[in-house]
Protein backbone atom coordinates (compact mmCIF):
# COMPACT_ATOMS: atom_id res chain seq x y z
CA UNK A 1 0.00 0.00 0.00
CA UNK A 2 3.03 2.10 0.67
CA UNK A 3 4.44 2.03 -2.28
CA UNK A 4 1.39 2.03 -4.25
CA UNK A 5 1.23 5.91 -2.25
CA UNK A 6 4.68 6.47 -3.40
CA UNK A 7 4.19 5.60 -7.43
CA UNK A 8 0.69 7.57 -7.34
CA UNK A 9 2.56 10.25 -5.82
CA UNK A 10 5.72 10.59 -7.98
CA UNK A 11 2.89 10.39 -10.88
CA UNK A 12 0.96 13.47 -9.78
CA UNK A 13 4.21 15.29 -8.94
CA UNK A 14 5.56 14.74 -12.41
CA UNK A 15 1.67 15.35 -14.15
CA UNK A 16 2.17 19.04 -12.17
CA UNK A 17 5.51 20.12 -12.72
CA UNK A 18 5.21 21.01 -16.05
CA UNK A 19 1.98 23.51 -15.22
CA UNK A 20 4.01 24.81 -12.13
CA UNK A 21 7.22 25.93 -14.50
CA UNK A 22 4.73 26.85 -17.06
CA UNK A 23 2.96 29.04 -14.52
CA UNK A 24 6.86 30.22 -13.34
CA UNK A 25 7.46 31.34 -17.19
CA UNK A 26 4.15 33.00 -17.52
CA UNK A 27 4.67 34.94 -14.67
CA UNK A 28 8.33 36.11 -15.00
CA UNK A 29 6.65 37.47 -18.67
CA UNK A 30 3.59 39.18 -17.35
CA UNK A 31 6.25 40.49 -14.45
CA UNK A 32 8.39 42.02 -16.64
CA UNK A 33 5.39 43.60 -19.26
CA UNK A 34 4.75 45.15 -15.98
CA UNK A 35 7.78 46.74 -14.98
CA UNK A 36 8.72 47.56 -18.44
CA UNK A 37 5.10 49.54 -19.11
CA UNK A 38 5.67 51.47 -15.53
CA UNK A 39 9.34 52.53 -16.89
CA UNK A 40 8.11 53.34 -20.05
CA UNK A 41 5.06 55.38 -18.72
CA UNK A 42 7.13 57.01 -16.07
CA UNK A 43 9.73 58.23 -19.16
CA UNK A 44 8.07 58.40 -22.34
CA UNK A 45 4.48 60.49 -22.07
CA UNK A 46 5.20 62.81 -25.24
CA UNK A 47 7.87 60.09 -26.88
CA UNK A 48 7.08 57.78 -30.09
CA UNK A 49 8.26 54.39 -29.70
CA UNK A 50 7.82 50.76 -30.69
CA UNK A 51 9.40 48.04 -29.02
CA UNK A 52 9.03 44.08 -29.43
CA UNK A 53 10.99 41.13 -27.40
CA UNK A 54 11.04 37.78 -28.84
CA UNK A 55 12.17 34.27 -27.85
CA UNK A 56 15.15 33.22 -29.42
CA UNK A 57 14.81 30.03 -30.29
CA UNK A 58 11.07 29.99 -31.21
CA UNK A 59 10.46 33.42 -32.58
CA UNK A 60 7.54 33.85 -30.13
CA UNK A 61 6.32 37.47 -29.32
CA UNK A 62 6.64 37.89 -25.45
CA UNK A 63 6.26 41.34 -25.43
CA UNK A 64 4.93 43.73 -28.11
CA UNK A 65 4.47 47.63 -27.16
CA UNK A 66 3.28 49.64 -30.59
CA UNK A 67 5.43 46.75 -31.92
CA UNK A 68 4.06 47.46 -35.58
CA UNK A 69 4.22 51.85 -35.79
CA UNK A 70 7.20 52.67 -37.85
CA UNK A 71 10.28 54.61 -36.66
CA UNK A 72 13.81 55.90 -37.41
CA UNK A 73 16.35 52.64 -36.85
CA UNK A 74 19.14 55.40 -37.42
CA UNK A 75 22.19 53.11 -37.29
CA UNK A 76 20.41 49.98 -36.22
CA UNK A 77 19.18 50.41 -40.72
CA UNK A 78 22.95 48.58 -40.94
CA UNK A 79 21.39 45.01 -39.37
CA UNK A 80 19.33 44.68 -42.68
CA UNK A 81 22.08 45.75 -44.62
CA UNK A 82 24.91 43.63 -43.02
CA UNK A 83 22.64 40.45 -43.43
CA UNK A 84 21.87 41.00 -47.15
CA UNK A 85 25.02 41.51 -48.17
CA UNK A 86 26.26 38.31 -46.45
CA UNK A 87 24.01 36.42 -47.82
CA UNK A 88 23.58 37.57 -51.34
CA UNK A 89 27.44 38.51 -51.86
CA UNK A 90 28.65 35.85 -49.84
CA UNK A 91 30.61 36.05 -46.54
CA UNK A 92 33.93 35.48 -48.35
CA UNK A 93 32.89 38.17 -51.37
CA UNK A 94 35.66 39.66 -51.52
CA UNK A 95 36.00 43.40 -53.76
CA UNK A 96 38.70 43.62 -56.00
CA UNK A 97 40.92 47.21 -57.42
CA UNK A 98 42.73 46.67 -60.39
CA UNK A 99 45.96 47.99 -62.27
CA UNK A 100 46.14 48.36 -65.93
CA UNK A 101 48.68 49.50 -69.17
CA UNK A 102 47.58 50.15 -72.58
CA UNK A 103 51.04 50.33 -74.07
CA UNK A 104 54.48 48.95 -74.44
CA UNK A 105 57.21 49.48 -71.98
CA UNK A 106 60.55 49.90 -74.03
CA UNK A 107 63.66 51.30 -72.03
CA UNK A 108 61.80 51.91 -68.84
CA UNK A 109 59.44 53.72 -70.90
CA UNK A 110 55.12 53.17 -70.95
CA UNK A 111 54.19 54.42 -74.25
CA UNK A 112 50.58 54.84 -73.18
CA UNK A 113 48.56 55.34 -69.61
CA UNK A 114 47.88 53.69 -66.45
CA UNK A 115 44.76 52.88 -65.25
CA UNK A 116 43.27 52.73 -61.65
CA UNK A 117 39.89 50.64 -61.67
CA UNK A 118 38.26 51.04 -58.83
CA UNK A 119 35.27 47.86 -57.48
CA UNK A 120 33.76 49.43 -54.90
CA UNK A 121 36.29 48.25 -51.72
CA UNK A 122 34.96 50.26 -48.94
CA UNK A 123 38.50 48.99 -47.10
CA UNK A 124 41.63 50.54 -49.59
CA UNK A 125 43.91 52.25 -48.13
CA UNK A 126 47.36 53.58 -49.38
CA UNK A 127 48.89 50.84 -48.41
CA UNK A 128 47.81 49.12 -51.01
CA UNK A 129 48.02 51.82 -53.77
CA UNK A 130 51.80 51.75 -52.43
CA UNK A 131 51.71 48.11 -53.16
CA UNK A 132 50.64 48.69 -56.68
CA UNK A 133 53.39 51.38 -56.90
CA UNK A 134 55.87 48.76 -56.38
CA UNK A 135 54.17 46.36 -58.57
CA UNK A 136 54.26 49.01 -61.45
CA UNK A 137 58.49 49.34 -60.47
CA UNK A 138 59.15 46.15 -60.45
CA UNK A 139 57.45 45.75 -64.40
CA UNK A 140 60.19 48.32 -65.45
CA UNK A 141 58.32 51.71 -65.43
CA UNK A 142 59.97 54.95 -64.40
CA UNK A 143 58.10 57.32 -67.10
CA UNK A 144 55.23 57.24 -68.84
CA UNK A 145 53.59 59.08 -71.76
CA UNK A 146 50.42 59.23 -71.20
CA UNK A 147 48.13 60.18 -68.04
CA UNK A 148 47.33 58.62 -64.65
CA UNK A 149 43.72 57.70 -65.35
CA UNK A 150 40.97 56.30 -62.64
CA UNK A 151 38.02 54.44 -63.75
CA UNK A 152 35.20 54.71 -61.25
CA UNK A 153 32.43 53.63 -63.15
CA UNK A 154 31.68 50.22 -61.82
CA UNK A 155 29.51 52.87 -59.49
CA UNK A 156 27.35 55.62 -60.70
CA UNK A 157 28.41 59.48 -60.37
CA UNK A 158 25.71 59.87 -57.70
CA UNK A 159 28.15 60.71 -54.53
CA UNK A 160 25.87 61.90 -52.07
CA UNK A 161 23.39 60.05 -50.05
CA UNK A 162 19.71 61.19 -49.74
CA UNK A 163 18.71 63.05 -46.18
CA UNK A 164 22.68 64.49 -46.03
CA UNK A 165 22.47 68.10 -45.37
CA UNK A 166 24.87 70.68 -46.67
CA UNK A 167 26.25 71.75 -43.59
CA UNK A 168 27.18 68.09 -42.51
CA UNK A 169 28.93 67.55 -45.94
CA UNK A 170 32.29 67.95 -44.80
CA UNK A 171 32.04 65.54 -41.45
CA UNK A 172 33.89 62.03 -41.62
CA UNK A 173 30.28 59.96 -40.80
CA UNK A 174 29.36 62.06 -43.99
CA UNK A 175 31.52 61.20 -47.14
CA UNK A 176 30.69 60.80 -50.40
CA UNK A 177 30.51 57.26 -52.53
CA UNK A 178 32.66 56.57 -54.68
CA UNK A 179 33.77 53.20 -56.22
CA UNK A 180 37.29 53.82 -56.57
CA UNK A 181 37.91 55.61 -52.84
CA UNK A 182 40.20 55.45 -50.18
CA UNK A 183 40.48 56.06 -45.91
CA UNK A 184 43.11 57.52 -44.40
CA UNK A 185 43.76 54.37 -41.83
CA UNK A 186 41.94 51.11 -40.42
CA UNK A 187 39.31 53.30 -38.80
CA UNK A 188 37.68 53.23 -42.30
CA UNK A 189 36.52 57.09 -41.96
CA UNK A 190 35.90 56.36 -46.06
CA UNK A 191 36.54 59.69 -48.64
CA UNK A 192 38.02 61.58 -45.89
CA UNK A 193 41.34 62.94 -44.82
CA UNK A 194 43.27 63.53 -41.61
CA UNK A 195 44.15 67.38 -40.96
CA UNK A 196 46.42 68.13 -38.64
CA UNK A 197 47.34 71.30 -37.57
CA UNK A 198 50.92 72.08 -35.69
CA UNK A 199 53.07 74.73 -34.61
CA UNK A 200 55.29 76.63 -31.86
CA UNK A 201 56.84 80.06 -33.53
CA UNK A 202 54.41 82.20 -31.70
CA UNK A 203 52.95 84.81 -34.60
CA UNK A 204 53.50 82.84 -37.55
CA UNK A 205 50.92 80.76 -38.87
CA UNK A 206 50.61 77.09 -38.31
CA UNK A 207 51.86 73.56 -40.21
CA UNK A 208 48.86 71.98 -41.76
CA UNK A 209 49.46 68.75 -42.98
CA UNK A 210 47.39 66.01 -44.64
CA UNK A 211 47.48 62.42 -44.16
CA UNK A 212 47.51 60.81 -46.76
CA UNK A 213 49.11 64.00 -48.58
CA UNK A 214 46.85 65.01 -51.56
CA UNK A 215 48.40 67.73 -53.87
CA UNK A 216 44.65 68.23 -55.53
CA UNK A 217 43.17 69.65 -51.85
CA UNK A 218 44.17 73.25 -51.52
CA UNK A 219 44.68 74.64 -48.02
CA UNK A 220 43.64 78.28 -46.86
CA UNK A 221 45.10 79.08 -43.84
CA UNK A 222 44.01 81.74 -41.55
CA UNK A 223 45.72 81.12 -38.49
CA UNK A 224 47.92 82.24 -35.80
CA UNK A 225 50.03 80.50 -32.95
CA UNK A 226 50.06 82.28 -29.76
CA UNK A 227 51.26 82.02 -26.25
CA UNK A 228 50.45 78.79 -24.31
CA UNK A 229 47.70 78.96 -22.23
CA UNK A 230 45.57 81.20 -24.32
CA UNK A 231 42.30 79.74 -25.80
CA UNK A 232 42.22 77.29 -28.96
CA UNK A 233 40.02 78.80 -31.55
CA UNK A 234 41.03 76.73 -34.19
CA UNK A 235 38.68 75.66 -36.75
CA UNK A 236 38.64 73.09 -39.72
CA UNK A 237 36.44 73.22 -42.57
CA UNK A 238 35.79 71.83 -46.21
CA UNK A 239 34.17 74.85 -48.21
CA UNK A 240 30.71 72.88 -49.49
CA UNK A 241 31.11 71.57 -53.08
CA UNK A 242 34.72 72.04 -53.58
CA UNK A 243 37.85 70.40 -51.86
CA UNK A 244 38.88 73.05 -50.32
CA UNK A 245 40.31 73.02 -46.59
CA UNK A 246 39.78 75.74 -44.49
CA UNK A 247 42.06 76.28 -41.43
CA UNK A 248 41.12 79.54 -39.04
CA UNK A 249 41.66 80.64 -35.55
CA UNK A 250 44.38 80.46 -32.85
CA UNK A 251 46.43 77.92 -31.72
CA UNK A 252 48.56 77.93 -28.60
CA UNK A 253 52.65 77.93 -29.06
CA UNK A 254 53.25 73.39 -28.76
CA UNK A 255 49.90 72.57 -29.01
CA UNK A 256 48.39 70.61 -31.77
CA UNK A 257 44.29 69.71 -33.53
CA UNK A 258 43.84 66.81 -35.60
CA UNK A 259 39.98 66.01 -37.19
CA UNK A 260 39.10 64.02 -40.40
CA UNK A 261 37.42 66.22 -43.14
CA UNK A 262 35.32 64.48 -46.09
CA UNK A 263 36.75 64.98 -49.81
CA UNK A 264 34.61 66.36 -52.23
CA UNK A 265 35.85 64.02 -54.88
CA UNK A 266 36.99 60.57 -53.53
CA UNK A 267 37.59 59.39 -57.01
CA UNK A 268 40.34 62.36 -57.92
CA UNK A 269 41.26 62.55 -54.23
CA UNK A 270 42.37 58.23 -54.47
CA UNK A 271 44.13 58.61 -57.50
CA UNK A 272 46.55 62.18 -56.65
CA UNK A 273 47.15 60.03 -53.47
CA UNK A 274 48.34 56.35 -55.79
CA UNK A 275 49.77 59.59 -58.24
CA UNK A 276 52.64 60.56 -54.67
CA UNK A 277 53.12 56.70 -54.51
CA UNK A 278 54.07 56.45 -57.94
CA UNK A 279 56.35 59.40 -57.13
CA UNK A 280 57.92 58.06 -54.19
CA UNK A 281 59.11 55.43 -56.05
CA UNK A 282 60.45 57.26 -58.97
CA UNK A 283 57.82 56.92 -61.32
CA UNK A 284 57.68 60.31 -63.08
CA UNK A 285 55.03 62.55 -62.45
CA UNK A 286 51.92 62.59 -64.75
CA UNK A 287 48.70 64.47 -65.48
CA UNK A 288 45.34 62.78 -63.59
CA UNK A 289 42.07 61.77 -65.42
CA UNK A 290 38.62 59.93 -64.98
CA UNK A 291 37.78 57.70 -67.74
CA UNK A 292 37.43 54.01 -68.53
CA UNK A 293 39.80 51.48 -69.18
CA UNK A 294 40.09 50.01 -72.64
CA UNK A 295 39.14 46.77 -73.88
CA UNK A 296 43.05 46.56 -75.25
CA UNK A 297 44.45 47.05 -71.69
CA UNK A 298 46.43 44.92 -70.02
CA UNK A 299 45.70 44.03 -66.24
CA UNK A 300 49.23 44.97 -64.47
CA UNK A 301 47.94 44.29 -60.65
CA UNK A 302 45.19 43.60 -58.44
CA UNK A 303 44.60 44.05 -54.63
CA UNK A 304 41.33 41.64 -52.99
CA UNK A 305 40.15 42.92 -50.12
CA UNK A 306 39.86 40.63 -46.72
CA UNK A 307 36.51 38.66 -46.85
CA UNK A 308 33.47 40.22 -46.20
CA UNK A 309 32.75 38.73 -43.23
CA UNK A 310 35.85 40.31 -41.37
CA UNK A 311 34.78 43.90 -43.47
CA UNK A 312 31.10 43.20 -41.82
CA UNK A 313 32.53 42.69 -38.08
CA UNK A 314 34.05 46.73 -38.32
CA UNK A 315 31.47 48.03 -40.04
CA UNK A 316 28.43 46.90 -37.56
CA UNK A 317 30.99 47.48 -34.71
CA UNK A 318 32.07 50.91 -35.43
CA UNK A 319 28.84 51.53 -36.88
CA UNK A 320 31.06 52.89 -40.37
CA UNK A 321 28.10 55.02 -42.57
CA UNK A 322 30.08 55.04 -45.91
CA UNK A 323 30.44 51.14 -45.62
CA UNK A 324 26.81 51.25 -45.49
CA UNK A 325 26.10 53.06 -48.52
CA UNK A 326 28.94 51.32 -50.44
CA UNK A 327 27.91 47.90 -49.00
CA UNK A 328 24.26 49.31 -51.02
CA UNK A 329 25.46 49.76 -54.02
CA UNK A 330 27.67 46.90 -53.98
CA UNK A 331 24.84 44.84 -53.98
CA UNK A 332 22.60 46.49 -56.63
CA UNK A 333 25.92 46.60 -58.87
CA UNK A 334 26.28 42.77 -58.69
CA UNK A 335 22.54 42.01 -58.45
CA UNK A 336 20.93 43.81 -60.63
CA UNK A 337 24.16 45.39 -62.78
CA UNK A 338 23.72 48.66 -61.42
CA UNK A 339 26.14 50.27 -58.98
CA UNK A 340 23.42 52.94 -57.60
CA UNK A 341 21.33 53.22 -54.49
CA UNK A 342 17.82 52.48 -55.86
CA UNK A 343 19.26 49.17 -57.45
CA UNK A 344 20.89 48.47 -54.32
CA UNK A 345 17.34 49.15 -52.09
CA UNK A 346 16.06 47.10 -54.54
CA UNK A 347 18.05 44.59 -53.94
CA UNK A 348 17.78 44.44 -49.84
CA UNK A 349 13.56 44.82 -50.28
CA UNK A 350 13.91 41.49 -52.45
CA UNK A 351 16.50 39.99 -49.86
CA UNK A 352 13.65 40.74 -47.14
CA UNK A 353 10.81 39.64 -48.53
CA UNK A 354 12.18 36.34 -49.60
CA UNK A 355 13.27 35.76 -45.80
CA UNK A 356 9.93 36.36 -44.93
CA UNK A 357 9.81 39.77 -43.75
CA UNK A 358 7.15 42.35 -44.25
CA UNK A 359 9.17 44.80 -46.44
CA UNK A 360 5.65 47.20 -46.01
CA UNK A 361 6.97 47.60 -42.75
CA UNK A 362 10.67 49.17 -43.84
CA UNK A 363 10.73 52.10 -45.55
CA UNK A 364 14.70 53.22 -46.68
CA UNK A 365 16.37 55.51 -48.56
CA UNK A 366 19.92 54.70 -47.92
CA UNK A 367 22.75 52.42 -46.51
CA UNK A 368 23.39 54.00 -42.71
CA UNK A 369 20.26 55.04 -41.55
CA UNK A 370 21.56 58.49 -41.29
CA UNK A 371 18.37 59.12 -43.75
CA UNK A 372 15.40 60.72 -41.19
CA UNK A 373 12.58 59.48 -43.91
CA UNK A 374 13.69 55.78 -42.73
CA UNK A 375 11.29 53.97 -40.87
CA UNK A 376 11.07 50.57 -39.34
CA UNK A 377 9.11 48.51 -36.65
CA UNK A 378 10.45 46.48 -33.92
CA UNK A 379 8.32 44.31 -34.82
CA UNK A 380 10.42 43.53 -38.09
CA UNK A 381 13.36 44.76 -36.78
CA UNK A 382 13.30 41.88 -33.96
CA UNK A 383 12.17 39.05 -36.99
CA UNK A 384 15.03 40.05 -38.70
CA UNK A 385 17.02 39.03 -35.72
CA UNK A 386 15.02 36.05 -35.20
CA UNK A 387 15.39 34.95 -39.61
CA UNK A 388 18.96 35.01 -39.41
CA UNK A 389 20.06 32.46 -37.04
CA UNK A 390 19.58 29.68 -39.36
CA UNK A 391 22.09 31.08 -41.90
CA UNK A 392 25.85 29.65 -42.24
CA UNK A 393 26.79 33.20 -41.60
CA UNK A 394 25.16 33.82 -37.97
CA UNK A 395 27.64 33.58 -35.58
CA UNK A 396 30.45 35.57 -37.19
CA UNK A 397 27.23 38.33 -37.85
CA UNK A 398 26.17 37.86 -33.80
CA UNK A 399 30.18 38.60 -32.88
CA UNK A 400 30.04 41.74 -35.16
CA UNK A 401 27.12 43.55 -32.93
CA UNK A 402 28.53 45.61 -29.85
CA UNK A 403 28.75 43.47 -26.66
CA UNK A 404 27.73 45.81 -23.40
CA UNK A 405 29.84 46.64 -20.91
CA UNK A 406 33.08 45.53 -22.52
CA UNK A 407 36.48 47.91 -23.42
CA UNK A 408 37.23 48.53 -26.37
CA UNK A 409 36.02 50.02 -29.94
CA UNK A 410 36.14 46.33 -31.80
CA UNK A 411 34.54 44.89 -28.75
CA UNK A 412 31.90 47.00 -26.55
CA UNK A 413 31.99 50.20 -29.35
CA UNK A 414 28.88 52.07 -29.06
CA UNK A 415 28.03 49.85 -25.78
CA UNK A 416 31.18 49.55 -23.92
CA UNK A 417 30.04 52.27 -21.55
CA UNK A 418 26.44 51.20 -21.48
CA UNK A 419 24.11 48.05 -19.59
CA UNK A 420 27.41 47.04 -17.36
CA UNK A 421 26.96 43.50 -15.97
CA UNK A 422 25.14 42.31 -18.32
CA UNK A 423 24.95 39.60 -21.44
CA UNK A 424 24.11 42.10 -24.18
CA UNK A 425 24.86 42.08 -28.05
CA UNK A 426 23.07 44.96 -29.76
CA UNK A 427 23.80 47.34 -32.49
CA UNK A 428 23.04 51.29 -31.27
CA UNK A 429 21.27 53.90 -33.81
CA UNK A 430 21.20 57.81 -32.98
CA UNK A 431 20.58 60.58 -35.53
CA UNK A 432 18.63 63.67 -33.95
CA UNK A 433 15.52 63.03 -31.83
CA UNK A 434 15.97 59.52 -32.44
CA UNK A 435 17.64 56.30 -30.44
CA UNK A 436 17.63 52.58 -31.14
CA UNK A 437 19.40 49.46 -29.46
CA UNK A 438 18.20 46.07 -31.40
CA UNK A 439 19.77 43.07 -30.88
CA UNK A 440 19.95 39.68 -28.26
CA UNK A 441 20.01 39.99 -24.60
CA UNK A 442 20.73 36.74 -21.57
CA UNK A 443 18.21 36.18 -18.81
CA UNK A 444 18.00 35.44 -15.54
CA UNK A 445 17.21 31.82 -16.07
CA UNK A 446 20.23 31.40 -19.16
CA UNK A 447 18.18 31.76 -22.08
CA UNK A 448 18.87 34.52 -24.95
CA UNK A 449 16.05 36.70 -25.99
CA UNK A 450 15.65 39.38 -28.93
CA UNK A 451 14.56 42.67 -28.14
CA UNK A 452 14.17 45.79 -30.56
CA UNK A 453 13.79 49.37 -29.24
CA UNK A 454 13.10 51.63 -31.03
CA UNK A 455 12.01 55.69 -29.96
CA UNK A 456 12.16 59.37 -31.76
CA UNK A 457 10.92 62.59 -30.95
CA UNK A 458 13.51 62.66 -28.01
CA UNK A 459 13.60 66.24 -26.38
CA UNK A 460 16.65 64.62 -24.32
CA UNK A 461 18.81 61.58 -24.59
CA UNK A 462 16.43 58.10 -24.24
CA UNK A 463 19.42 55.92 -23.99
CA UNK A 464 19.01 55.60 -20.13
CA UNK A 465 15.40 54.64 -20.44
CA UNK A 466 16.24 52.21 -23.40
CA UNK A 467 19.02 50.44 -20.91
CA UNK A 468 16.41 50.31 -17.98
CA UNK A 469 14.14 48.25 -20.56
CA UNK A 470 16.74 45.98 -21.47
CA UNK A 471 17.67 45.34 -17.41
CA UNK A 472 14.03 44.77 -16.73
CA UNK A 473 13.81 41.94 -19.87
CA UNK A 474 17.15 40.34 -18.41
CA UNK A 475 15.96 40.43 -14.44
CA UNK A 476 12.52 38.92 -15.13
CA UNK A 477 13.44 36.32 -18.04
Amino acid sequence: MKKKFIICTMIFLLCCFPITSMDNVEASEQTMTTKVNSIISKNWKNNEYSITVRDMETGNILYNKNGDKMIRPASTHKLLVSAAALDLLGSDYRFETKVYVDGPIEEGVLHGNIYLQGGGDPTLLPVHLESFANGLKKIGISKITGSLIADDTWFDKDRLAKGIVPQDEALSYASRISALTISPNDQYDIATVQVKVTGSKIGTMVNVQLAPFASTIPIVNKTRIVKKGEKNTITITREYGTDRIVVKGNLPAGTEKSTYVTVYDPTLYTLDVFREKLLAKGIQTMPLEVGEVPDNAMRVGISYSKPLKDINFRFLKLSINGMGEMLTKQLGRELLGEGSWSAGIQAIRTYGNDNGLNMEQWYFEDGSGLNHQNRVSSMQESLLLYKIRSKSWYYSYLDALPQAGRKGKLVGATLENRLQGYSVSAKTGYISGAHALSGYVKGKNGKWYIFSILTQANKTSAIPTIDDIVKQIANEL
